[in-house]
């Protein structure tokens, strides 16, 4: 009776327990290619990405090579302009203004040419200043100072020329120089260092030649 039940069993078994085995072993075969197509897949995705990157990089490398290219552009008017200011302050210092003055300083009538006066060249300069007051000398063509005028007018008027010719009077051929502190009449070409002007304290500016 035993043996009977075990053929049976045996005979259920293979019958039945066969056909479920063959489906989990078709499952079990078709694992390894499905991980094969996932490893397919998966390397072209590595692949996809790699050249998604090497794309990004050559793209950056082109931004920077473009970035570079602005800055030389733009570095080189830069060294250019430098160039361009350097040689204008070379230039402007060459053409610098030469200032000299008058040896000796001659005053004179409205006849007498201004200019740098030297002993070759007789010229009144008008380019007087008191070392006294500081004031730049003022000075009138054909006219001469009022004899009632004192320290105080010039000292309260000094330099407002409208209020000084009140004290000026018509006088072809002569000039009228004044400061704040002290007042001349010139009707002939003299040295300021002569006897007659030794009280003005006045000196030669510098004349722009």
């Amino acid at each position: 009776m035993a043996d009977d039940l075990d053929e049976l069993l045996d005979e259920v078994e293979a019958k039945f327990c066969r056909n479920i085995s063959l489906p989990q072993q078709r499952k079990q075969e078709d694992q390894p290619g499905d991980h094969q197509q996932d490893k397919t897949k998966s390397k072209s995705k590595t692949k996809q990405v790699e050249g998604t990157r090497r794309d990004d990089s050559d793209d950056i490398d082109a931004l920077l090579d473009e970035i570079l290219d602005d800055d030389d552009n733009k570095s080189s008017p830069a060294i250019s302009n430098s160039k361009k200011v350097t040689r204008s302050g070379m230039d402007h210092s060459a053409t610098q203004v030469v200032k000299r003055k008058c040896c000796p300083v001659f005053v004179g009538g409205s006849t007498t040419p201004h200019g740098i006066g030297t002993s070759n060249s007789k010229r009144a300069c008008d380019q007087l200043r008191c070392i006294s007051c500081d004031f730049r000398i003022a000075s009138f063509d054909d006219y001469e100072w009022d004899s009632t005028c004192d320290y105080l007018f010039f000292r309260n008027n000094m330099p407002d020329c409208q209020r000084l010719r009140a004290k000026l009077r018509r006088c072809k051929g002569a000039r009228a120089y004044a400061c704040q502190c002290s007042w001349h009449t010139a009707l002939a070409l003299g040295d300021l260092a002569g006897q007659t002007q030794a009280q003005l304290r006045w000196v030669c500016g510098a004349h722009d030649t």
